[in-house]
């Protein structure tokens, strides 16, 4: 065939195909690379506009979010629909008119003081621990529509445990995943079983996401100015398949650092957070974790707390899924991590993709340390330390003053691409760099992760916030009793407030 036989053949263009089609080949590219599209052409703009199934990738990918990968699930709602409500949640989020959202009031009653609390999947997990050992659990459904694996269970001191004498120093509960883990030693003197044994001094934490458990110890001090250097240790298990672990992690911490926190982030990696962050590999359970990098930070550190969002991030199984009910989750890669420290009151909150982002190249070689301004300026923003600070996906709310009466207002932050786009004009559009005074060092920290910000119509009394939690499109609040007469301390649960952020039924 000469040239000019191969320049008037009838060729296929992309263009030339039928909008199905078109959109459909369309839909195998990463959310971004179809918003680029739309700055192509006309007609590759009016494909990607038009296209519900396009516009829903964009929406997911946007709000850090990814699709229940079940193929029956929700097979009733349409793409349409699910992309509407995405929409509305989002746009209910920066209203952020909690005098016109939807709520309801659940009767409890519960002693607040020494009840440890959580939220799980639309369940309220309490744990009473006590010196006299009358430790009790209890998980109660407050979702305004449960799962379907609603879990209303209450352990008495004798069936938390069925060990003779045994003290429980934690519990984790799941109800996603209908689990409940006990750490616990053979008695209150902690008595050697085995090889294994707790000194009463030690403080326990016991945390799980997914198929991941960790018990970690923390040794306290008698005299913590006499201490140089003290050895801290954890163990990790994979209890879905293993009740041992060869997985074992210890280091040594100074004597001024108090409490060290760890997290997952995502279901291989692990965080040891202190005064620097310490990121490890647990894809091979078999043994121990592997160090893959240490992030610096600006300034020497003392800890608070941690927090990851508390909703499905390590969720995987189709069973898990299913019970939950819902349509999308978290993206792993794209979340955000609160960082509180206690000693110059600081708020950081990070991008987990930092951690994800690790040259391939270099795993499995000698970890790498990486300075405060390679990593944190541009994943990072820095906050005075608010009253409370909640996390959930790629939105925050921290609690600040309102005024001079001790009345706080709730601010709203989303961190999440879409948000400036999203929020039609409402909130304040945070782009620029911000900087926070060290005092104490007398340093700057420059910080610029974007996000919108939208503080809440409604004003709340100090003691309406002591019980507040955050969980996906939902804010939770106690409602505390009148303390009794005897005992002005002993603070109750009366009800607790439900606050569905989006009135969208589906």
């Amino acid at each position: 065939m000469d040239q000019a036989e191969k320049d008037t053949k009838p060729k296929l263009e992309f263009l030339a195909l039928a909008e199905e089609l078109r959109s459909y080949i369309l839909s195998f590219l990463p959310w971004q690379d179809i918003v680029r599209c739309t700055f192509v052409c006309k007609a590759l703009r009016q494909t990607c506009i038009i296209s519900s199934e396009l516009q829903y990738i964009i929406e997911l990918g946007g709000q850090r979010l990814l699709p229940v990968p079940i193929a029956d699930l929700r097979n009733h709602t349409s793409v349409s629909q699910r992309l509407q409500l995405l929409r509305n949640k989002a746009h209910a989020w920066f209203q952020f008119n909690l005098h016109a959202c939807s709520f309801q009031t659940l009767s409890i009653q519960e002693q607040f003081y020494e009840v440890r609390t959580s939220l799980a999947d639309g369940h309220f997990c309490l744990w009473h621990e006590s010196e006299d050992s009358e430790h009790w659990a209890k998980i109660i459904p407050i979702l305004p529509k449960p799962s379907q694996s609603t879990v209303e269970r209450y352990w008495s001191p004798a069936s938390l445990c069925s060990v003779p004498n045994a003290y429980i120093v934690d519990v984790h509960m799941d109800p996603t995943q209908n689990l409940i883990a006990i750490a616990y030693a053979v008695s209150h003197d902690m008595t050697q079983e085995g090889r294994f044994y707790v000194d009463l001094r030690e403080h326990l934490t016991l945390k799980g996401l997914g198929r991941h458990l960790a018990l970690q110890c923390s040794p306290g001090f008698d005299d913590p100015l006499r201490t140089s250097r003290v050895i801290w240790w954890l163990q990790l298990w994979d209890w879905q398949h293993s009740t041992t672990s060869n997985s074992n992690l210890s280091d040594t911490m100074s004597h001024f650092q108090f409490s060290i926190d760890f997290l997952f982030v995502g279901n291989n990696r692990l965080l040891m957070v202190s005064d620097v962050l310490k990121l490890y590999s647990i894809e091979d359970m078999s043994q121990e974790p592997q160090l893959l990098a240490c992030y610096s930070l600006p300034f020497t550190v003392m800890g608070e707390h941690s927090l990851l969002p508390i909703d499905d991030i390590a969720h995987g199984s189709p069973l898990q899924m299913q019970a939950q009910q819902t349509m999308w989750t978290s993206d792993i890669e794209h979340r955000l991590l609160c960082y509180v420290t206690s000693r110059l009151r600081f708020v950081f909150v990070i991008s987990t993709s930092i951690f994800f982002d690790l040259d391939s190249e270099r795993v499995g070689e000698k970890a790498v340390t990486i300075p405060w301004q390679s990593w944190g300026p541009a994943n990072t923003r820095v906050f005075p330390d608010s009253w409370k600070v909640l996390v959930s996906g790629n939105r925050i709310i921290q609690v600040f003053p309102a005024d001079v009466r001790s009345r706080y207002r709730l601010h709203m932050m989303d961190f999440s691409p879409l948000a400036v786009e999203r929020r039609q004009g409402l909130g304040r559009v945070v782009t620029e760099p911000s900087a926070t005074e060290v005092h104490e060092s007398g340093k700057t920290l420059i910080t610029s992760l974007h996000y919108v910000e939208v503080v809440s119509d409604r004003v709340f009394d100090a003691v309406e916030l002591i019980g507040m939690w955050l969980d996906r499109d939902r804010i939770y609040l106690a409602k505390m009793m009148d303390p009794p007469d005897d005992d002005p301390g002993d603070l109750r649960i009366d009800q607790l407030e439900v606050i569905e952020m989006s009135t969208v039924e589906y």
